[in-house]
């Protein structure tokens, strides 16, 4: 994962092949990091947890997203957050690449 100080560009970040649906480029710096994600329709991934709050910011397409037991599909534009330890699930990607 890079790990940038100063200076870079986004497309420098290299795409990481998660599985034949999804797809995810991450920056990280020393305490934090932003994801940029594609996920094709039927995306899935399993509830689970971090020890860190999360963003979501959805710049196209449709997913369903789960936090805790509240449920949304987000489009684009849409935001979330998501505390310390609540259990998150990726129910479902609906395209969008």
């Amino acid at each position: 994962m890079p790990v940038i100080s100063g200076f870079g560009a986004r497309a420098e970040l290299p795409w990481e092949c998660i599985t034949d649906k999804i797809e995810r480029r991450i920056l990280a710096g020393k305490q934090g990091m932003i994801v940029w994600w594609k996920m094709k329709a039927g995306a899935h991934a399993p509830s689970h947890q971090h020890p860190h709050e999360q963003i979501v910011w959805m710049l196209k397409g449709r997913m369903d997203f789960r936090i805790g037991s509240d449920r949304r599909s987000m489009i684009a534009g849409d935001l979330a957050s998501r505390q310390r330890r609540a259990r998150r699930f990726l129910s479902r990607g609906h395209g969008g690449r």
